[in-house]
């Protein structure tokens, strides 16, 4: 037992616990779930009932080795929870009872692994299924359990919470209670208290103010939601005297909060969902009291768990993904880190959704022919590109161009454009006299390229015998393939290049960008990132920098150790890690101040994902300032990005932000990176950068920071903005 209980069994344990609560909303922050704990406890019985069916649950999957991610979120244990706080509040105190919840929240846990199973088929969540297994069982079970005797608590509820918070909870809560409150405000906190079987107004209005500290967007879900499904009852006649019996109006409060903002990505067409699906929650919650009425069960949260699913399959089975209403895709159990998150990776992460395709060739060359071309590059074969390399003048050759050795691109190595299985080869063809071409065999020689399923890649016009793969060989990106040459129809030498969805030689193509490159523009370098190289435009793949790439390549594992200064005094010295969390995210973590990084390297471009912690700490501005960098040197180059508002918009600020986020962005933030200076092209030994991070408020600026980095041998040396610098001291891998 002593070996279980070791330090992070009893991390797991505590911070599975308090996340446990928060989770039935949706949540993992531990403030939120405090209250929570606090409010579960108005009624004491009640509350250790829920804490011992909370324990049981973490302890019970982790002595089995379930995960221990799930565990620690609370995904196991809030099902439980609800179980145990039911039970507690439904039998009067005594062993009999504990017992029942011991064995009560087992079955539960045991549930909820078997739907976590069955529902993940589907992509789906299991929501509160197993409590209402969990729940029911116990209520029906409970006619024949004798020896357990039915609660009268709740009836003299002043006396209960005397005994929890003394005379001062009873002076709030007759304060509350004696308010005349209206009746739709009233029902609305006893509806959010009866979600932890706490039916008092003080209860709805403690976890109302949690609601609103740990998202903005889910309050305002909540208040929506149940103020639809209010005035819905009122509409169609129905009683609405009714919620004085359980205060079934959570049903309609999670509703809103999972569709609106956890499950969907919150914006207005969410919201408009969650006002439209409210009426059929209603109706659900009608006819199934009628239905269980016969078995004396309550429906509890049934109506939530039917309509909340049936609609998120509903929408896993559309053909198109419009914009207007998406599905959450990475969780972060927050609906503004859910929305900035989306927004941000629209717009930096797109390549989550393409296997990356780089350039086929090195050095720069020119689009002789794009998409939608002049000659050929038509119909079903629209999406490709024609390569040729051009002198400063244009010219495409030296001497007269009689010969295809007279061209600059001729003979030029083709390279991998990505990982692949080499799937069809074609050989043999001579290159044409220049000016003539060869329709009989129109691809010329060619390579077929595997790189994913439904995504292959076919090179032509290569020349002939150059060939330095065959059929069936793996091969890695920039390996070397064949020669550029002037085979089939080809007047002169050029490399086709183009992405299609099946593995044939002149297949039809498809619409895919390339993952990044850098256009030439007058010696002016630009950044591209997921686009489409264009008619006439001179570009290249990135020619990553060992020093960029060794400063900016980050392995788990590996620590640094960075001084923070202010007008040249120590603040602090930080020691971080490289880290991996469960999905294999990479993450520097800086124990000093509780901080979190995460990051992504492509192996030519360095990006930053998300940031956590103390915005005062020397890893914020090493966060801020390296936000996007490409790993090759290109001076003069400017590149542009977007920060998540909440990444540097203060804490006050956001809570306006946060309210009207669904609907509109009053803060926006700009990254931009400026290539300076480098001291030696071949084998440089220092680059200095300099990025600036702009805030806008209504599109007006209000805020501008200015980061002056240096990289060395060392890695990121230094980092200055304003009186601030922090500075690495050691660079130190395990």
């Amino acid at each position: 037992m002593t070996s279980f209980m070791n330090k992070n069994k009893l991390n797991i344990i505590l911070t599975g616990s308090i996340n446990s609560y928060s989770q039935v909303f949706f949540s993992d922050n531990k403030l939120f779930g405090g209250i929570l704990l606090v409010v579960s406890f108005f009624d004491i019985w009640a509350g250790l009932s829920g804490l011992v069916a909370v324990l049981a649950t973490i302890i019970t999957a982790l002595m089995l080795g379930f995960s221990e991610f799930n565990i620690n979120k609370g995904t196991y244990g809030f099902n439980s929870l609800l179980v145990g706080l039911g039970t507690g509040l439904s039998f009067s105190p005594g062993i009999e009872s504990l017992i029942i919840v011991l064995f009560a929240s087992i079955i539960t846990l045991i549930i909820s692994i078997t739907l976590e199973g069955f529902f993940a088929k589907y992509y789906l969540p299991f929501l509160s299924i197993p409590f209402l297994f969990g729940m029911w069982m116990v209520v029906m079970a409970s006619r024949d359990l004798t020896a357990l005797g039915i609660s009268e608590r709740g009836i003299y509820t002043a006396n209960e919470l005397y005994q929890f918070g003394g005379k001062a909870l009873i002076d709030i809560y007759q304060w509350v209670d004696y308010t005349e409150w209206p009746l739709i405000i009233s029902t609305y906190f006893l509806s959010l208290g009866a979600i932890f079987f706490q039916y008092n107004i003080l209860a709805g209005i403690l976890i109302a103010l949690g609601i609103l500290f740990y998202s903005r967007i889910s309050f305002l879900l909540s208040v929506i939601g149940f103020v639809t499904a209010f005035l819905f009852y009122d509409f169609i006649g129905a009683d609405i005297t009714q919620y004085g019996y359980s205060y079934i109006g959570f049903n309609f409060i999670l509703t809103a909060i999972a569709l609106g903002g956890h499950f969907l990505v919150p914006n207005k067409y969410s919201f408009l969902w969650v006002i439209l699906l409210l009426p059929i929650v209603v109706l659900f919650t009608l006819s199934l009291s009628k239905l269980l009425l016969p078995y004396q069960l309550s429906v509890f949260s049934l109506p939530f768990n039917i309509v909340v699913l049936l609609f998120l399959y509903f929408l896993k089975l559309r053909v198109k993904r419009p914009n207007k209403l998406k599905e959450v895709v990475t969780q972060l159990n927050n609906p503004e880190k859910n929305l900035y998150f989306q927004e941000q990776a629209e717009k930096r992460f797109r390549w989550l959704e393409y296997f990356p395709i780089s350039l086929p060739f090195l050095g720069k060359w020119i689009v002789s022919q794009a998409e939608n071309g002049e000659f050929t590059h038509q119909g079903e074969w629209k999406y490709a590109w024609d390569f040729v390399i051009a002198d400063k003048e244009g010219k495409q050759f030296t001497k007269t161009g009689d010969y295809p050795e007279d061209y600059f691109c001729y003979n030029k190595i083709v390279i991998a454009p990505s990982d692949g299985t080499v799937v069809d080869i074609i050989d043999g063809i001579e290159d044409n006299i220049i000016g003539d071409v060869n329709l009989v065999h129109n691809w010329g020689n060619s390579i077929v390229i595997k790189h994913a399923e439904y995504l292959y890649t076919q090179l032509s016009h290569l020349k002939k015998g150059s060939f330095k793969i065959k059929k069936g060989d793996l091969i890695k990106k920039g390996d070397a393939l064949a020669h550029c040459g002037n085979s089939g129809r080809s007047p002169y030498p050029h490399l086709h290049f183009q992405i299609q969805a099946t593995p044939f030689i002149g297949s039809k193509t498809i619409d895919y960008p390339i993952n990044h490159f850098i256009k030439y523009d007058k010696n002016k370098h630009k950044f591209n990132s997921y686009s489409k190289p264009l008619l006439n435009e001179e570009v290249s793949n990135i020619e990553t920098s060992d020093l960029l790439k060794n400063a900016l390549n980050l392995i788990p594992g590996q620590k640094l150790k960075y001084q923070l200064l202010q007008e040249d005094k120590d603040i602090m010295t930080e020691e971080w890690e490289v880290k991996t969390d469960y999905y294999n995210n990479t993450y520097i973590f800086c124990q000093q101040t509780n901080s979190f990084a995460y990051l992504y390297n492509e192996g030519n471009v360095h990006y930053f994902k998300s940031f956590t912690g103390n915005k005062n700490s020397a890893l914020y501005y090493y966060y801020i300032a390296l936000y996007y960098i490409p790993l090759g040197f290109y001076k003069s180059m400017e590149l542009v990005d977007k920060f998540p508002p909440n990444a540097a918009i203060g804490k006050i600020k956001m809570i306006f932000q946060d309210f009207i986020a669904p609907f509109y962005q009053a803060f926006k933030v700009n990254y931009t990176l400026k290539f300076t200076e480098i001291d030696n092209e071949l084998a440089p030994e220092k680059i200095e950068l300099k990025s600036q991070m702009d805030q806008y408020f209504f599109n007006k600026k209000v805020k501008s920071a200015d980061f002056n980095i240096r990289i060395d041998k060392d890695g990121v040396s230094e980092i200055n903005t304003n009186n601030i610098s922090i500075k690495i001291l050691n660079n130190v891998s395990n």
